[in-house]
């Protein structure tokens, strides 16, 4: 197990669980603090569609606010209708991709980053 705090474990939990609630699918956490200096955990998830993955994204960020660990990006509910088939969270130390299908094979972050740790949550 990567060396990770006990805080941070926790809300990888809770995002675990709501990606779960959420029906995702595929869901990886890595750890890619050994792969490269200025990444840190990362969480991938696949989703079926753009409305599901916007549905888990604003789930996510409402357990995280509270904890100072808003989003580093636009604001939630400004996702835009015809999103790209990607969400990205950026929380700093931890990062949340939630990917359609199509979007997880096309960049395929699990191959790209490979070398990284995975963790078990």
């Amino acid at each position: 197990m990567p060396n990770i705090s006990a805080e941070t474990l926790e809300h990888l939990k809770k995002i675990k669980q709501t990606l779960i609630d959420k029906k995702c699918e595929n869901i990886q956490f890595l750890d890619l603090k050994d792969v490269h200096s200025y990444l840190s955990l990362f969480v991938i998830a696949t989703v079926k569609t753009e409305t599901q993955g916007r549905s888990c994204a604003k789930d996510i960020d409402k357990y995280m606010k509270p904890l100072k660990l808003a989003v580093k990006r636009q604001n939630l509910t400004d996702l835009p209708k015809d999103a790209t088939g990607w969400i990205l969270l950026d929380y700093g130390e931890i990062c949340v991709h939630i990917m359609t299908d199509e979007m997880r094979t096309y960049y395929s972050l699990d191959r790209l980053w490979g070398d990284a740790t995975p963790i078990v949550v």
